[in-house]
């Protein structure tokens, strides 16, 4: 009876060590490098996330304090909006909590005013507690 399939041959030879070495090394290396592609566009998209958010929460502030009642009376302070998001927080020229505090221009000279000349500016500073740096947008307007 004849074997049939596995035929053996005395000269031949299978995978050496240093092939071996030399493809894991090769295969460590892309590893690495798209692991390290991988934590950079992880970071990429987390800033544009907060950028994003912050930019959201700066114009809904913006539209809210220009659809209010035009503020009077010192200290001429607006509320702030409701629903920000958690780590999120709206800064504004030292006001509390609760408000963003303008600043009185002179709508001439575009210098600050001491009186109300019907023209206040509004800065918003919109910062994240797991951003660094922690402000992520700054944005100035101005109610008439």
């Amino acid at each position: 009876m004849a074997r049939h399939g596995i035929r053996s041959k005395s000269n031949e030879t299978g995978i050496s060590l240093p092939e071996v070495l030399v493809s894991l090394l090769i295969f460590a290396t892309v590893s690495v490098t798209f692991v390290s592609a991988l934590g950079t566009n992880y970071k990429v998209l987390l800033m544009a996330d907060q950028r994003t958010t912050a930019e959201s929460l700066a114009k809904a502030q913006l539209e809210a304090i220009n659809n209010a009642t035009y503020d009077t009376i010192a200290p001429y302070e607006y509320n702030k909006i409701t629903g920000i998001p958690a780590g999120y927080f709206i800064n504004s020229n030292g006001a509390d909590a609760n408000h963003i505090r303008v600043t009185l221009v002179d709508p001439v000279t575009g210098g600050v005013s001491a009186t109300d000349l019907g023209v206040q500016k509004v800065t918003c500073n919109i910062t994240c507690q797991w951003a660094s740096p922690t402000t992520v947008i700054s944005v100035e307007s101005y109610k008439r």
